[in-house]
């Protein structure tokens, strides 16, 4: 069974809480187009996905041969970020960022003539052949020389110079593979799992919901989320295409500009708390059978002085020494302030298209949807030796009256088809939480999905916060 961890995962952010360090400086490689900072927070994608691609290539020769001929064979042109003899890392214009494993057997070329590996510096342009094992890590086999690191330009133009050129058609092709199909007509693709357009979780829901999690997991009952998108415009959170772009300075873009105002504020003053995280996890096999139960995993997390720590962790019932992101299997840790943060920045540049009004626990709601591009895109989704900042796209649920965010869905659009999921997809409900005697809006319910490629098994985590209250420091709180 593979594994997924914190280095073998698949992060997603699932908006946990508090603050993580990849919110902090970091150390950025070449630009590549689809390539940028890292602000987005990581979290898990549901998981373990049963087996892996790759038999174990253990247990005699004609095993291991068996093995060799059927693993995964993956090819890309991609920018060199760094080459230090034992790891190989590149990016793509897909959005990727590829780290590969190099030893003896690696053969490093150019224009068919052997080349030494030093030759591979940053910034130089290579094509790479490389091996998926079966957790999903990746060994170079063959690494191609195509264009040396280019020359470093001069600081500044001299007077007179002309005006730099156009982007090129590369970036324009990669801008137009980039747009996700949210605002237009949703491609159907079979056994997959679809988010829908749904009312938030209340904190306190009127009815149960059969993925509630509970002291001993139950199978959910088989709902109308797990089929195969129909043609319908109802089935999934899309918008007809011919509807025009949020207006400048009317009603519907105000109520967006102040919800960017308040996403950059809405966590001051947001004292020290608690609460306890309950997340059930779920394995689908295929389109005709219930999602499966695989197990609980709760926590206490404390948030403090904006930083969040996981404590008291059990998986199925056990207590665990490991951390949220040491677990086997998939677990969710995140930021959930970051997220709305990064959707509504300036630099992000999000496409909102206004797709009907509607209500929240009574209250008058807006329902938009949107895009971002995957030039644009930070957030960072991994898989084994893969990362990818892909395209996005989703709906948001804002409340007239406030400006708050109630409910925000998001999907992976335009996936490469060598990355190992085709499918990602996540939603957060947030709610009006009494810490004190004040109110603060957070996640109070979170649903994420993920389909392995080629396969019609798919996995999903529901996460659910309760118990919130002020944390004053340990003496306050008895962990048992």
């Amino acid at each position: 069974m593979m594994k997924l961890g914190i280095t073998r995962s698949v992060s997603l952010p699932a908006l946990a809480l508090a603050s993580c360090a990849l919110l902090g400086a970091q150390t950025q490689p070449p630009t590549v187009p689809g390539s940028t900072p890292y602000p987005f927070p990581p979290g898990q994608v549901p998981g373990p996905m049963p087996q892996g691609r790759v038999p174990s290539a253990g247990g005699g020769k004609k095993k291991q041969k068996k093995a060799e001929a059927s693993q995964i064979i993956i090819a890309a042109d991609g920018l060199t970020f760094s080459n230090d003899g034992k790891t190989l890392v590149i990016g793509t214009e897909d959005g990727r960022r590829i780290t590969m494993s190099l030893n003896p057997q690696t053969q490093f070329t150019r224009s068919g003539s052997s080349i030494e590996p030093a030759k591979v510096v940053p910034r130089t342009t290579v094509h790479i052949e490389a091996a998926e094992d079966d957790e999903m890590y990746l060994t170079a086999i063959k690494v191609d020389l195509l264009k040396d690191a280019p020359v470093e330009a001069p600081a500044a133009a001299a007077p007179g110079a002309p005006a730099p050129a156009n982007r090129s058609s590369a970036s324009t092709e990669d801008d137009e593979l980039a747009k996700p199909t949210i605002l237009h007509n949703p491609v159907a693709v079979p056994n997959r799992p679809v988010l829908h357009h749904g009312k938030p979780t209340a904190s306190q829901p009127s009815d149960s919901s059969d993925d509630t999690p509970s002291p001993t997991p139950a199978a959910p009952a088989k709902s109308a989320s797990t089929n195969k998108p129909s043609d319908s415009g109802d089935t999934d959170f899309t918008i007809d295409s011919d509807e025009p772009r949020v207006k400048p300075g009317s009603a519907s873009a105000t109520l967006v500009d102040r919800t960017r105002a308040w996403s950059e504020t809405f966590t001051n003053g947001l004292p020290n708390y608690v609460c306890d995280q309950l997340t059930t996890r779920y394995l689908q096999r295929s389109r005709s059978s219930d999602w499966e139960p695989l197990d609980i995993i709760t926590a206490k997390v404390v948030y403090e002085d904006g930083h969040e720590d996981y404590r008291e962790i059990t998986v199925g019932g056990k207590r665990t020494n490991k951390s949220m992101m040491e677990l086997g299997g998939s677990t969710s840790e995140g930021e959930f302030a970051s997220t709305l943060h990064s959707l509504f920045s300036q630099p992000t540049d999000a496409e909102f298209k206004l797709y009907e009004s509607t209500s929240v626990d009574g209250s008058a709601a807006a329902i938009y949807d949107f895009k971002v591009l995957l030039h644009h895109s930070d957030w960072l989704i991994k898989v084994g030796g893969q990362e990818l900042l892909p395209a996005y796209s989703g709906s948001v649920w804002i409340d007239k009256a406030t400006g708050e965010v109630r409910r925000l869905e998001m999907q992976a659009d335009r996936i490469p088809k060598d990355f190992p999921l085709d499918s990602i997809q996540m939603a957060v409900d947030y709610d009006r939480v009494h810490l004190g005697t004040s109110e603060f809006l957070l996640p109070v319910h979170s649903e994420n999905l993920a389909c392995q490629r080629g396969s019609p098994i798919c996995t999903k985590n529901t996460i659910d916060f309760r118990d919130y209250h002020k944390y004053a420091g340990e003496s306050t709180i008895e962990f048992k």
